[in-house]
């Protein structure tokens, strides 16, 4: 989906990645980050955000939540992260990240709640009274007043498989009031997902009604004297995108595929932000008219269209077509079809570049700095951003600031 924009605008990657993976030095199954990449787009989107008065977090479940990648975010001007799920949030606070958003795709389990207040996020999604309800009681523990955003659904508005829940919005003004009288709590604001999807005929993101719902629920919410000065529009955010969403009523977006420059929108147009991720595996076999690569780090919504096999001993890569194996299928191989056949080798190099949800594959996760000049490798990590050794096993060294 983005091998194009991919060569054509950071070909130091590639060639970086090739060259480390030829020599052993990256495994395959690997997505290989150009971190400074990734700071030069933090800095694009975070200053995009702000001319239009909107506040950022960053999403990091794409890239693997790696800290390295994190911190890099982070000191490129979006500081605070939002976790999807608990797992996430763990994580992140334990490599040192500061929490801006809890609960949303996924509530914080019961258990959970205490160690949650104890991050100190700046606001946590609550899908009802009863989530809040046990919140504040948690937060009433330690002597927290916790902010809170209600999830906001309305019939007709669209939700992925498997991330559904919320408060209907004809019921948003006597929820939020009943959590609003809850000793630990404070309802701030609303929020929802998708609020930006692409228009594959228009090639362009657009607003979803999910963002009308939020932004007149917030309305609705000021006019019933309740605090909702926060409308939380996370999806496809980015440079392209900060304008409209704030135009619509958005005051806070989370960015997290634009950091990579992966949205769909930066695989048709060339956006501000570059490409910084790729994903390498090898040549594992050949069967009939089929190129086979190692598997493990793809993902059913990746769309991926292309490869490319670079031979040993040749500069110029071979165009693969990819053939995307049915969503129930265990990606054990990538499915890949060449003019010649016969000029494949087992353990080519192959290098994709499509879109990303790293924290649910089996795979490495390899951070580079200096890509343009002399390429460095920062480190090897697993998809949950754990550090690996040299034997691609977990190490319980302390992970150094880069």
């Amino acid at each position: 989906m983005f091998v194009d924009a991919t060569v054509r605008r950071n070909p130091r990657l590639i060639e970086a990645a090739v060259e480390m993976h030829r020599a052993g030095r990256l495994p395959s199954n690997c997505y290989v980050v150009d971190v400074d990449a990734v700071a030069a787009n933090t800095r694009t989107v975070s200053a995009a955000a702000a001319e239009h008065g909107l506040a950022t977090f960053q999403m990091t479940k794409q890239f693997g939540r790696n800290p390295l990648v994190a911190r890099a975010v982070a000191r490129n001007g979006i500081e605070k992260v939002v976790a999807v799920d608990f797992e996430e949030a763990r994580i992140l606070h334990r490599h040192g990240l500061r929490m801006g958003h809890l609960g949303h795709l996924v509530q914080v389990p019961h258990a959970e709640l205490p160690t949650a207040v104890g991050m100190e996020p700046e606001q946590v999604t609550v899908f009802g009274y009863a989530q809040a309800e046990r919140l504040a009681a948690a937060a009433r523990a330690v002597g927290r007043e916790q902010p809170v955003l209600i999830r906001v659904v309305r019939e007709g508005d669209t939700y992925y498989p498997a991330q559904k829940g919320g408060v209907p919005v004809e019921e948003l003004v006597e929820v939020a009031k009943r959590i609003d009288k809850l000793d630990g709590v404070r309802v701030t604001g609303v929020t929802s997902f998708p609020c930006v999807l692409f228009d594959e005929q228009a090639k362009a993101l657009r607003v979803t009604s999910n963002l009308t719902t939020i932004a007149e629920g917030a309305r609705t919410l000021r006019e019933a004297g309740i605090d909702a000065s926060v409308v939380n529009a996370p999806s496809a955010s980015c440079s392209a995108t900060a304008a409209a969403l704030a135009e619509h009523g958005a005051t806070q977006i989370e960015p997290g595929s634009c950091l990579t420059g992966h949205t769909p929108l930066h695989a048709v147009t060339d956006q501000p932000e570059i490409p910084a991720m790729i994903y390498i595996s090898e040549v594992t076999h050949v069967l009939g008219d089929t190129v086979y690569s190692l598997g493990g780090g793809f993902y059913p919504r990746s769309k991926a269209r292309k490869a490319l096999i670079y031979s040993r001993g040749k500069d110029d890569p071979t165009t693969a077509r990819v053939e995307l194996d049915p969503p129930e299928a265990i990606d054990y191989y990538g499915n890949l079809h060449v003019d010649d056949v016969g000029a494949i080798s087992i353990g080519d190099t192959v290098v994709y570049a499509f879109r990303s949800q790293v924290f649910v594959s089996r795979c490495f996760v390899a951070v580079l700095a200096d890509v343009a000049t002399e390429p460095r490798l920062l480190g090897v990590f697993d998809r949950a951003g754990f550090p690996l050794g040299a034997d691609l096993l977990p190490t319980t060294a302390a992970l150094e600031e880069s």
